[in-house]
């Protein structure tokens, strides 16, 4: 809860001192999972904020910067960004299953030259151990999606997500999110 309100704070007071050139939400569903994201963005840099609750296999939220490049020279194109997330987990467990961690990482889209309305997305972020406080002895976080463009600003996905985190009381990794979800994104 304190890791909400922090972030939200962050994302707040950054958006009000730098003039905001645009804001995407994203939400996606599952059977068991309910999963929201939104970045706001000024020229080539973005702030995003998210989170991910799952009834059998906990929580994560999120707070990351990143530096994008568009490709737009093209009818289809390539998006990429790099950047790092502070991730505080909670994994629901019996004791010692929550942490912090810094994921390095990024995304890719690609637009499909015939069929501009489709595009592919891929983010993986990775925290070692040197990263990883607390409970947590490393973790990696991983999305693949298929998306389309149903209108100007707002896309439908079907996506694949897994969290992999190691604790250091625990003998195996947790997986989290580890499922298929559909989702809508809308452009501000």
């Amino acid at each position: 809860m304190m890791f909400k309100k922090w972030s939200f704070s962050i994302v707040t007071g950054l958006c009000l001192s730098v003039g905001v050139s645009a804001a995407t939400f994203e939400g996606s569903l599952s059977d068991q999972s309910i999963k929201a994201d939104l970045s706001i963005s000024k020229d080539s840099y973005f702030l995003d904020l998210g989170g991910m609750h799952d009834t059998k296999d906990g929580s994560y939220g999120y707070i990351g910067a990143h530096i994008e490049d568009k490709d737009i020279s093209k009818d289809y194109p390539v998006q990429i960004g790099l950047g790092a997330r502070l991730l505080a987990v909670d994994a629901d467990l019996s004791g010692n299953d929550s942490g912090i961690a810094v994921g390095l990482g990024g995304f890719y889209r690609y637009t499909l030259p015939k069929a501009n309305r489709f595009s592919l997305y891929g983010s993986f972020y990775y925290a070692p151990q040197i990263l990883s406080f607390d409970n947590i002895d490393k973790l990696y976080q991983a999305e693949v999606r298929g998306e389309y463009r149903t209108l100007r600003n707002a896309k439908v996905f079907i996506r694949y997500g897994l969290t992999s985190v190691d604790y250091s009381g625990f003998s195996s990794n947790h997986k989290m999110n580890d499922s298929f979800g559909l989702g809508v994104s809308l452009d501000f």
